[in-house]
């Protein structure tokens, strides 16, 4: 397993209400445009995070994301390296009007359980939100500001993504 250098949180950007599955997120993400999916050749997210705070592996630990499928390495301040992008289900108000911190509490315990596992098993690695990438800065995504939650649940700093 190659290190990893980059733990990116996002959210499936749906209704707080919408119960999900990986088999949902793969077929939404591979299934081609004409038939309302995003056409990509794999899965946008590594894990997936469920209500109930069941993790499920979407992108096996052996194939971590070496290609750059959300702009992170744009421009001159360009982000590189191995990430990995957890996504819990949710991130959205009921109707989808806005972006909402809908994280369940059993989604807050595994969340902080794989972030505290990734910074013992890759002791370098940086945890960012979705929205903290700079092509994706308006995205509002994963719907909470991860650096303040991260340091609410005591992740050292030198793990915390800044801003430049």
């Amino acid at each position: 397993m190659k290190s990893i250098d980059y733990l990116v949180l996002q959210s499936t950007n749906t209704g707080e209400q919408k119960d999900l599955d990986k088999a949902h997120i793969i077929e939404q993400h591979t299934s081609p445009i004409r038939q309302g999916g995003f056409g990509w050749v794999r899965p946008g997210f590594d894990y997936l995070v469920l209500q109930d705070g069941t993790m499920q592996t979407i992108i096996p630990e052996q194939s971590p994301t070496t290609v750059d499928l959300w702009g992170i390495s744009q421009g001159t301040d360009g982000i590189t390296g191995i990430t990995k992008h957890i996504a819990y289900v949710g991130g959205r108000t009921l109707k989808e009007a806005w972006s909402k911190d809908s994280r369940t509490g059993a989604q807050k315990v595994t969340l902080e359980a794989i972030v505290k596992f990734y910074i013992l098993r890759f002791p370098k690695v940086i945890i960012m939100g979705f929205d903290q990438i700079k092509s994706k800065s308006e995205s509002e995504n994963p719907g909470f500001d991860t650096a303040d939650w991260l340091a609410e649940i005591g992740i050292p700093e030198q793990h915390i993504f800044k801003n430049k």
